[in-house]
């Protein structure tokens, strides 16, 4: 069973950081998260499998037993406590999440743990590893790569799962490396499996420098999807982070503990994981970096080989200085590109309140959901692993309290500080638990240090890559993604090994039974994974073919994924969009309800199955709670109000107050949206109460003078009233007077005179705004002008035709570089729009 064991761990260290696909599933990682789930429960099987001849099940004795199951405990008893206290409609959802986030516990993290432990008992009689076949294998593997470009097989479709996933040449370098890689950790040691995970960082890293300055070798286009930030091999700039906060810390200490060749190349690899760090621009994991460093510098033999080789040392240190103030902006085109520098200048804007910083403020509000999660009930929490189904009930409020939030709501998975997130998820008592935890693992490492004076440096190092990543995880969420958490916890139980000894922990009449147990569930979660990766597949397929309006190809593959299993929220939601679209319209209200039931946080569910009730299944009034909840989860979709307000207006009778108050709200939130205001003057008509009617039509037309509908209701409540024709009725009227001048090529004194008339009558209005510019650059004003077109595109960006015209305005003031980034902006909206073509053409651009 070694062999086995060996192929097993090769392919968590080495396949699942650098293997993903990008038009196989949505998330490029799924393909990591499964392979590495079957293999490391392929390990407990291997691990369980004596057992059940022996008699017995043996396991190291470590600092973190005790807390560990404790924190096993708590976490199960925050989980019931929360399924027994909450209403019937959220348990499947609740008991989902919490298998999901169960299943993450255990196997992403307590295996990888006692695994390390395992193997790292034995470090004590290794040998350190031939370096020159490790340095053969990286440049030549990763040099294989680079004619990739030349020998890849022709895209597939997005139906066709065989040919997304094979490549000829691609399965031969892969098969070729992983070999090679076998060989190389022949002798199964824990310094072999550490080194084949340094060789994962530096490919993955040089990489993600390379996707930094716009080089891609793999996919035939640039993966950019955060910018200028690399995602590399991990589909997420935090995750590769924080893969390497974990492993600079040992990196460093083989660097200053070797001479020659070897430290040339632990120094590169150093250099790389730091280069690619800054690629990810990723500030906490800057943070975590500097925080495992420090921990090294606390250890003494470090220190003195530090002062042994001063000259290589520093020559290290300053190059990596200069990296850092020196690290230019990426070379992707288009996004957020920021330098080194900039990123950090960023962080004085949290002391600007007027400037809104988003990545500061989303935060906090994340942070506050979290912290009402947990106040609810203080001794256990929300419920072990329910943070994603509950958050967006507690961000709904408060995104309608403080207009500060409205513009950064998200769909939070994680509270994006560990120590809010255990306590949000398991209040006090986990929050315990979880300093008990980590203060044993750095207590234990400490006493170990002390005890053998020196100590095993690699355990002193993956320590340090611990508390690096737990201080990144003050502000991220790598720890519960999973394999940045398998390298923190293997790390973790690297750390632990040395002070832990073999025990036996259940032998007699309870072990057989504890490991068929434990085989059984290991079965069952490998057929778990592997039908995830398969509902995956064929849910993605199906997203893309439903795009490209192939409505029942879609139907099929969606309806695999279903049948696949297990419920996945985004899958079953995709699959009712389909039906409904296909306008199978009881299906598509059952697809949603399946969804809820996967998790019920998602307000687009519940907006959907209103529009499905009350608009083809004839089911207004069961519309209603629906949209509620959708408006209480989001408060900022207009979409809602408007539809919910629709069903309030069949009976005004019974919801009139309830619908003032829903549009009081609507105007509060939106308070330049006309439709509001329209659908405020419609209520108040029904009731004949004419002035504010009038009011708030006016109020809608001064908006948007071009709404038909408020002109149309606003002229007859005028009529009905007897009430003096309202002044808005005039300026519109004269705003078609000015639209018709332009028509006519009338740029003349008089009818700008009308269009500042207009103007001040419907200070609010793009439209007005918008033909004042044009009479403005018309009659050589060209700087009054440009503050009417650029107020126009500060409300309306995609606004075409005040794109070019402030870019003529602009050529006319003589600012050619910002004419010219106005009509490029032009092209962006209309690649084929002649007339800005035209103008970058004559201006050289």
């Amino acid at each position: 069973m070694e062999p086995l064991k060996r192929i097993l761990l090769v392919l968590v260290f080495f396949l699942c950081p650098l293997l993903f696909f990008t038009n196989l599933t949505r998330n490029p990682y799924v393909t990591q998260i499964c392979l590495l789930n079957l293999a490391l429960l392929g390990m407990a099987v291997l691990w369980l499998l004596p057992s059940v001849k022996t008699g017995e099940i043996r396991l190291p004795r470590t600092a973190l037993d005790a807390p560990l199951l404790a924190w096993i405990g708590v976490c199960a008893l925050s989980w019931l406590w929360a399924y027994g206290g909450h209403q019937p409609f959220f348990r499947p959802a609740m008991l989902n999440e919490g298998l999901l986030r169960g299943a993450f516990l255990l196997i992403n993290c307590v295996i990888p743990f006692y695994l390390a432990v395992i193997i790292g008992c034995r470090a004590g009689q290794e040998s350190e590893p031939i370096l020159w076949p490790w340095l053969a294998f990286v440049i030549c593997w990763g040099l294989a790569w680079a004619v990739f470009p030349q020998m890849r097989a022709p895209a597939a479709a997005a139906g066709d799962i065989p040919g997304l996933m094979w490549d000829g040449y691609g399965a031969l370098v892969w098969g070729a490396g992983l070999a090679a890689a076998f060989w190389l950790c022949r002798r199964g040691e824990m310094s072999e499996y550490l080194h084949l995970a340094m060789a994962a960082a530096f490919l993955a890293s040089v990489y993600g420098v390379l996707q930094y300055f716009n080089i891609e070798l793999i996919w035939p286009y640039a993966l950019n999807p955060y910018g200028g930030r690399s995602v590399s091999t991990f589909g997420n700039p935090n995750f590769m982070s924080s893969f390497n906060v974990v492993l600079l810390p040992l990196a460093l200490w083989s660097f200053v503990r070797s001479e020659g060749t070897r430290r040339a190349a632990y120094g590169t690899l150093v250099l790389a994981i730091e280069a690619a760090l800054l690629c990810s621009m990723t500030r906490s994991s800057w943070v975590g970096a500097a925080a495992g460093l420090g921990g090294l510098m606390l250890w003494p033999e470090f220190r003195r080989l530090l002062w042994k080789s001063p000259r290589p040392n520093g020559t290290l240190a300053i190059t990596a200085l200069l990296m850092f103030v020196l690290w230019p902006e990426s070379s992707v085109a288009s996004g957020y590109t920021p330098s080194t520098l900039g990123r950090l200048q960023e962080l004085s804007y949290i002391f600007k309140p007027e400037m809104g910083y988003s990545p500061w403020y989303q935060r906090l509000l994340i942070w506050a959901c979290a912290w009402l999660m947990g106040s609810e009930n203080p001794l256990t929490g929300k419920g072990f692993g329910l943070f994603e189904l509950f958050y967006p009930f507690y961000q709904g409020p408060l995104l309608d309290a403080y207009p500060i939030w409205r513009t950064m709501r998200t769909h939070a998975n994680n509270s994006h500080n560990e120590i809010l997130e255990v306590w949000a998820q398991t209040g006090i008592l986990g929050t315990g638990v979880f300093i008990w935890l980590w203060t044993c693992f750095f207590r234990s490492l400490w006493s170990q240090s002390r005890a053998t004076g020196a100590g095993h440096g690699s355990s002193w190092a993956a320590a340090c890559g611990v508390f690096g990543m737990l201080v990144d995880n003050l502000l991220n969420v790598s720890l519960h993604f999973a394999v940045p958490a398998f390298i923190f916890w293997w790390f973790a139980g690297t750390a632990c090994a040395g002070g832990s000894q073999e025990r036996r922990w259940i032998a007699g009449k309870l072990a057989l039974p504890t490991a068929l147990l434990g085989l059984l569930l290991s079965a069952a979660s490998s057929l778990f994974w592997f039908k995830t990766w398969n509902r995956e597949v064929h849910y993605f397929a199906g997203f893309k073919l439903l795009r490209q309006n192939q409505i029942a190809t879609a139907i099929r593959h969606l309806e695999l994924s279903r049948s696949w299993g297990p419920p996945e929220v985004n899958a079953l939601y995709e699959l009712a969009n389909a039906y409904a679209r296909a306008e199978r319209f009881p299906e598509a209200d059952s697809g949603y309800h399946n969804a809820l039931r996967a998790n019920a946080g998602y307000d687009e569910i519940f907006y959907n199955i209103g529009i499905i009730k009350s608009a083809h299944l004839g089911q207004g009034e069961r519309a209603i709670d629906y949209f509620r909840t959708a408006a209480a989860l989001n408060p900022l979709a207009p979409e809602i109000y408007q539809s919910l307000a629709g069903l309030y207006f069949k009976d005004p009778k019974r919801y009139g107050g309830t619908a003032l108050d829903l549009l009081a709200r609507a105007i509060r939130i939106f308070p330049a949206n006309p439709a509001h205001w329209n659908n405020l003057g419609y209520l108040h008509s029904l009731f004949l109460r004419y002035p504010e009617a009038e009011q708030a039509y006016a109020r809608a037309l001064s908006l948007d003078p071009g709404l038909e509908l408020a002109e149309r209701n606003l002229r007859a409540i005028w009529r009905q009233s007897g009430r003096p024709k309202p002044p808005v009725l005039l300026a519109v009227e004269r705003l078609r007077e000015v639209e018709a001048s332009l028509q006519k090529a009338d740029y003349s004194p008089a009818a700008l005179a009308k269009a500042d008339k207009v103007v001040e009558a419907l200070g609010e209005s793009s439209r007005a705004r918008f033909y004042r510019g044009i009479l403005l650059l018309a009659r050589g004003r060209a700087e009054d002008a440009r503050r009417d077109l650029e107020w126009v595109l500060q409300r309306e960006p995609n606004h075409l035709s005040a794109r070019i015209n402030l870019g003529e305005t602009l050529f006319a003031l003589g600012r050619l570089p910002e004419a010219s980034r106005e009509f490029a902006a032009a092209l962006w909206i209309d690649p084929n729009n002649a007339r800005a073509a035209e103008r970058l053409r004559a201006m050289g651009r």
